[in-house]
């Protein structure tokens, strides 16, 4: 559809800028993938609302193949994605919700053949060649070859096409080893599965706790960072990058950034390294008594609220926090702490007592003629 003319011009027409952006936003092609809300589900069929001028409606031959439970896990209002597949005589989209799920596990399933991870499938099928594993809403494959050697002594050899039916169930440790989705090719094996657990094993083995190791970091996540040790991937907690309260990972560590990491833990069978940033710098609690005297004025930045106090950092030193109990802010009965004190602002308050073995510090805002400073 070519863009009306100046009439509609976007500069002068309030209506050209309306138009812009729908063509902006709802010009979909054969092979995205769209976020839209389930409109409507009938066993007949599924619409989705996309944004468009009208709903986009699952294929009906997908429909079809739905069980009555898959159905009945569509809801109206559920958020969902889902593929374009084509357009209509009539300008309806037709979408797909199996492929949209398929894409997903396709990079899934990539993801874990780059980092090397295994994955646990219990086997749905066989054939002649090999068995067959079902990967999200994908099949895959593990040919005979890719099988440990102790299954072969369940084999039917009366039933060539079918000798590998005894499997059937097995569950089985797995390797992603090719992903190749234009030709629906996804192809895993259980003996690199066993190869790579056992040198895994030795990895963990030749590692000692409290040893310093260099390492790459492999993926951040929400609640800390993987980190590539000697090959192995061990995690680094969020709680275990700083001695200072930590939201977000990335402002200690960035993805491929080689860093010296502490061997935390480590538990052989369970396959799990843990490592820490912050033991391999000093412990600000064992200095507490030296920097925090009881009675004293000391600056804090609120750092959370909850329902009986605020915690706050030491400005000076924000790898100390503290406790300012609900009972130690005002003299007024407080139902909450926002009441009286906002998370990010800075306050004066009075230290009224220093536990170090329990790393704990309490202060007090309603023994001091308060005054808010500047958090900046």
């Amino acid at each position: 559809m070519e863009r009306m003319s100046s009439a509609l011009d976007s500069d002068t027409n309030p209506m050209g800028t309306l138009l812009d952006q729908y063509l902006d936003t709802y010009r979909h092609s054969r092979g995205d993938i769209v976020e839209g809300v389930i409109a409507s589900v009938n066993p007949r069929s599924i619409l989705i609302d996309i944004g468009g001028k009208s709903d986009a409606v699952v294929h009906s031959r997908e429909v079809e193949r739905m069980t009555n439970q898959e159905l009945q896990a569509l809801q109206p209002g559920q958020d969902v994605s889902v593929y374009v597949v084509d357009n209509d005589r009539d300008g309806t989209m037709i979408v797909s919700l199996a492929r949209a799920a398929q894409q997903t596990d396709w990079e899934e399933a990539r993801q874990l053949m780059e980092n090397h991870e295994t994955v646990d499938l219990t086997i749905v099928d066989t054939n002649k060649g090999g068995v067959i594993v079902r990967w999200g809403e994908l099949r895959g494959f593990v040919p005979g070859s890719q099988l440990m050697p102790n299954w072969r002594r369940f084999q039917d050899p009366s039933n060539p096409d079918r000798r590998w039916q005894a499997l059937m169930g097995k569950t089985l440790k797995l390797t992603v080893i090719e992903v190749t989705p234009e030709r629906n090719r996804l192809i895993l094996s259980e003996r690199n599965a066993y190869q790579q657990r056992a040198t895994k094993r030795k990895i963990l083995e030749s590692l000692e706790v409290g040893s310093v190791e260099t390492g790459i970091v492999s993926n951040i996540v929400p609640f800390g960072a993987f980190v590539n040790v000697k090959g192995v991937d061990g995690l680094l907690h969020v709680s275990e990058l700083s001695w200072r309260r930590v939201d977000d990972p990335q402002e200690v560590v960035r993805e491929g950034q080689s860093i010296e990491v502490y061997v935390l833990d480590i538990e052989l069978e369970k396959e799990r390294l843990g490592l820490s940033l912050k033991r391999l710098r000093p412990d600000p609690w064992e200095q507490l008594e030296e920097i925090c005297q009881v009675g004293a004025l000391a600056e804090v930045k609120v750092v959370n609220l909850t329902a009986f106090g605020a915690f706050a950092a030491l400005v000076e030193k924000p790898e100390l926090e503290g406790l300012i109990h609900i009972s130690e802010l005002s003299d007024e009965n407080v139902g909450h702490p926002e009441e009286v004190v906002t998370a990010g602002e800075t306050y004066t308050v009075r230290i009224i007592s220093v536990r170090p073995k329990q790393r704990r510090i309490a202060f007090s805002l309603k023994s001091v003629e308060q005054v808010p400073s500047d958090a900046n």
